[in-house]
Order: structure tokens, then C-alpha cells, then sequence
């Protein structure tokens, strides 16, 4: 066989060869098709934060760890360890609280049950009319529509004058010891937390006095 027809002939196979692999080859991504690894695929949307609510109603356990000590606050209000007039340790109510008389220890206790927080706040009702109920069976009914509210003579079942302030329920009184004070309700941004805000004003200079409190959401109040 001639040298030229030979190398025709090695020609014609390479053309065959390269032909027939091009075939078997598998087929490329079609166009407009994204690739199978997600990686183009959008990232999920996180989930909306529950709004906040106005809405108090719940059964509320008091969180000790996120909450204030009582006890080291009206400390830190006095500059000591102890009340500069005589009166219990750490609490208002010696002779600047009471009105310059020292206070007996009835009084000394009614003032630090005043202070210290429920273990447990059941909240029922919604406005004009709330009734916050704690673990000592205290009751304190909230009126909201600006009526008319007598005092009451049982300490365990209080009436008040309430209003909203944004999300907070916001009451005013009297403590044990004449001082004014506001009480304060708000339920957390998320709705699993009740905050508790007790404000005092003690002494002869009229010491303001913030104590905060937890509550960790047990259970709703049925509709």
C-alpha cells in the first residue's frame, strides 16, 4: 500500500474516532437552568419578631436572676449597708421616710412586704378594667377610662386609677410610709417576659428609687 493512502486511511479514523466521542459525551446544562447545588437558591426569610402587645393576661412566675435585689437597691439609695435613720437594714421608712418619727416594726414590715416582689402574678381582664392578682392573694384592680375610684380600706384588694403609656400599664400611689410612688406593668418585645417597674421616692431628699422585675410567661389566660 502506497505511503499516501495510508495516511488517508489513519485520517479517516482519527475523524471517526473523534466523532464518536463527541456523541457519547454527556449534554451541558441547558440555558436559563440554575445549578443542582442550591447555591443559588434564596436564603429563607427569618421569622417576624411576635409585635408587641398591650394585652397583660397570662399566669407570670417571677425570674430572680434577671431581676433586681430589692434589698441592694434601697442600699445603694441610702450610700451604706444599712438605713442611715435607724430603720431596717437596706429599706426606706427610718425617721426621713415616716416623717421624721422612727417607724415601729409593724410599719418596717408592711414597707418591705410593699417592696418585695410576687413569686407568681396571675393578670385577667383587659380595659377598661385589669385585675393583677399575686401568690399572697393581693388583688389590685386597674381602671383605665378615667372613672371615679374609691379607695379601698382592705389592703389585700386595692382600686386604682390606671393609664397606658405606650405598652407600659401605669399606676400611682402611696407606700406604707406616705412616699409616693408609680407601679408599672409591660409585657416584652417576643410577649414571653412581664416586666414589673417599682418607683420610689425616699427619704427627706426624696431619693428616686427604680427597681425592676422579671416575670417568665407560664401559661395564657384563656380568651
Amino acid at each position: 500500500m502506497k505511503p499516501s493512502n495510508r495516511c488517508a486511511i489513519a485520517l479517516s479514523l482519527l475523524a471517526f474516532a473523534a466523532a464518536r466521542a463527541a456523541a457519547q459525551a454527556p449534554p451541558g446544562p441547558l440555558p436559563g437552568v440554575p445549578p443542582s447545588d442550591g447555591s443559588s437558591r434564596a436564603a429563607e426569610a427569618p421569622r417576624p419578631a411576635a409585635p408587641r402587645t398591650r394585652d397583660l393576661r397570662g399566669t407570670w412566675r417571677l425570674n430572680r436572676d434577671e431581676s433586681d435585689d430589692a434589698r441592694k437597691k434601697m442600699q445603694q439609695s441610702r450610700g451604706g449597708t444599712r438605713g442611715s435613720s435607724g430603720g431596717r437594714p437596706g429599706w426606706p421608712g427610718g425617721r426621713s421616710g415616716y416623717g421624721g418619727r422612727r417607724p415601729d416594726p409593724e410599719e418596717r414590715e408592711k414597707l418591705a412586704t410593699f417592696v418585695e416582689p410576687a413569686e407568681r402574678l396571675s393578670i385577667v381582664g383587659q380595659d377598661p378594667e385589669i385585675r393583677v392578682r399575686d401568690d399572697a392573694d393581693r388583688t389590685l384592680t386597674l381602671f383605665t377610662d378615667g372613672r371615679k375610684v374609691e379607695k379601698s380600706k382592705d389592703p389585700a384588694a386595692q382600686q386604682l386609677d390606671a393609664k397606658w403609656e405606650d405598652y407600659r400599664l401605669v399606676l400611682e400611689g402611696k407606700d406604707p410610709g406616705g412616699n409616693k410612688y408609680q407601679r408599672s406593668y409591660e409585657v416584652l418585645e417576643g410577649n414571653q417576659q412581664l416586666r414589673e417597674t417599682l418607683l420610689l421616692r425616699v427619704g427627706r431628699r426624696q431619693t428616686e428609687v427604680a427597681i425592676h422585675y422579671l416575670y417568665d410567661l407560664v401559661a395564657r389566660a384563656k380568651s
